[in-house]
């Protein structure tokens, strides 16, 4: 799936169980890039993708943020999630 540029993801924390969860620190998409969705359950109105941290952008920052976008790790995978309604902003390829 394309994820377009400007789409606003949430970063991960790991929660229970060792689950990651979504959190309310926001980082933005720069330019439209391919991601993929793992096939996880819940997350509530919000579903997982995975996407290099080289095509995020933090929009507010915070510990989190920094280590989800910053240099030595910026040519890793992340997983951030995006709210169900955003959907709209992604094609399938």
């Amino acid at each position: 799936m394309i994820i377009e540029e400007n789409t606003v993801c949430y970063t991960s924390e790991i929660g229970h169980n060792n689950f990651l969860y979504p959190t309310t620190n926001k980082v933005m998409v720069k330019e439209n890039c391919e991601v993929s969705s793992p096939a996880w359950l819940g997350g509530g109105n919000k579903i997982p993708i995975k996407i290099l941290k080289s095509k995020l952008i933090p929009l507010n920052i915070a510990e989190n943020t920094t280590k989800n976008t910053s240099p030595p790790t910026k040519n890793d995978y992340t997983i951030v999630w995006i709210e169900k309604q955003n959907l709209r902003n992604t094609k399938e390829i």
